[in-house]
Order: structure tokens, then sequence, then C-alpha cells
């Protein structure tokens, strides 16, 4: 297969990106109120020894692509020049400009859904010898893989799930959309492996297992998957009481629990 077939396979989705941004805006909270920072800091250790970074690495600019909430930005940010971190929602790039504090004034944050980013415009061509993007849905297709290496002049880390069960999500994907819905998984990091190897690189690769359990009010838990939802298809009031009829079953004294194991996929390659 060429570079033209795994693209194909790795199709992008239609997207309505004021969706994308309120699903996003939506678990900032979530995402930011995760006791993460010493976990994260572990697995940032980890990501620079994956990559060859070298314990003193310094680098000179870095991209940090669907930031989140801010976690590698800052953790960058302490051994770069400069980091620039985008992202989508303006809920999670608040709590990232917060999370780096006073300290770390060499951050700084833009507002743009991936896809329609113009590298011209910013400047970004070419511009960092850092190119990092870490479980995030903006790198969603070949175009973005490439608008990704356009930017970049050294050195890449990319990551995602090549695997995810969710026994609640998985359940409530059969009501609402008649299949799983974790196909998509296994073709991102699949196909930008082949492209990459394809176009000459010979990426390196390793694999992350994990396992967690979240907990949350069904109430909360109904909002969620309503947003996830209504980003796949348009939402009937049949499906929305699906939706709020499944996960009040799932429930137990009006609390949900979601056990969710996944397997990591991190990738990284030189040019």
């Amino acid at each position: 297969m060429d570079i033209e077939n795994f693209s194909d396979l790795w199709s992008d989705s239609k997207k309505s990106y004021n969706m994308e941004e309120k699903f996003w805006d939506e678990r900032a909270d979530e995402f930011n109120e995760k006791d993460m920072e010493e976990k994260e800091n572990e697995e940032f250790f980890s990501i620079l020894e994956f990559i060859e970074a070298g314990k003193n690495k310094k680098f000179n600019t870095v991209l940090d692509i669907g930031c989140g909430t801010g976690f590698y930005s800052k953790r960058f940010s302490e051994i770069s020049r400069s980091v620039t971190a985008v992202d989508i929602s303006e809920s999670m790039l608040k709590y990232a400009e917060e999370n780096s504090g006073t300290k770390y004034n060499n951050v700084s944050f833009v507002k743009k859904a991936w896809s329609e980013l113009n590298l011209d415009e910013f400047g970004w061509r070419k511009k960092f010898d850092m190119v990092f993007a870490s479980m995030t849905p903006a790198i969603d297709s070949y175009k973005d893989l490439i608008k990704m290496m356009d930017c970049g002049t050294n050195l890449y880390f990319l990551s995602g799930f090549v695997e995810k069960k969710d026994s609640l999500k998985s359940g409530l994907s059969e009501v609402i959309l008649g299949c799983h819905d974790d196909g998509f998984y296994k073709n991102k990091i699949y196909s930008a492996f082949n492209i990459l190897w394809n176009m000459g690189y010979y990426p390196k690769i390793s694999y992350v297992d994990s396992d967690w359990t979240e907990s949350r009010p069904a109430g909360k838990c109904y909002k969620k998957y309503l947003l996830y939802f209504e980003r796949k298809k348009s939402l009937t009031k049949k499906d929305k009481v699906s939706i709020k009829e499944y996960i009040e079953a799932m429930s137990v004294n009006g609390m949900v629990e979601e056990k969710v194991t996944s397997k990591v996929a991190w990738l990284c390659w030189k040019k």
C-alpha cells in the first residue's frame, strides 16, 4: 500500500468545529481537576527518554499541538527557550495559561483548530525544532500530519490510542450508532506510521498500557455523552432519551462508574 491508500484509510471526519470546541470546553474542568501533575511529570521524562533527548537536552522552540490544560507546555517551558501551544478550546487554554503561572513567561497560547490554521499567516513554517502532539484529535488526517511536519526542522512526537475499551461508551454506541465506536483508534497510528515509512522516515514506536476508573454524577455523564454523540450524528429526541435512560440504568446512587482499558502508541521521528 502507498501513501494514498493510507491517507484514504485515515480519512478525516467532517467535523463541526463549533461542536468540537463546545465538547472540549465542557470537559476542561474535568481534565484540569484530575490530579495528574505527578503522573505527567513521570510520563514527561519517559517521553524525553523515548525521543532520545538526553538528560540535559535544551530545545530552542517547541510547538505543542492540542495542548489541552497545558501540562506538557509547562514541562517543555522549563527546558526550552520558547513554547507555542495551540488548542481549539478557549476553556482548555484558560487553564493552560493559569497552569503555566508567572514563573514561566516563555509560553504563548493560540486558540485555533489545527485543520484551519494557516502556517504562513502565523509564520510557523519550519519554525520549531520540536513538534509535539500528545493524545490529541487535532492530528486527524494525512493533511494534519503533513502540516505538523511542515512546522518542524528536526524532531517530532505523536501519540494516540491504538485500543481503548470503555464498556459504558461501547454500550451507548451500540444504542445510538448501531456499532462500537472504536475503529478509528486503530487507523490513526497505523496510518501515520505507514505514511511516514512511505515518505522515507523510520519512526520509532512504543506502546504504553493504561487502565483507569472514573466516577461522575449521572447528570454530568449524560451531558458528556450528549455532546459526544452530537459530534457523531444529529441526535433525535428518541436518541437523547435513550442516552439518558441507559446512563440512569447504569448509575448507582446517582453515580456512574466508567472503567477504561487502553493501549497508547508513541511515535517519534527526525527529519
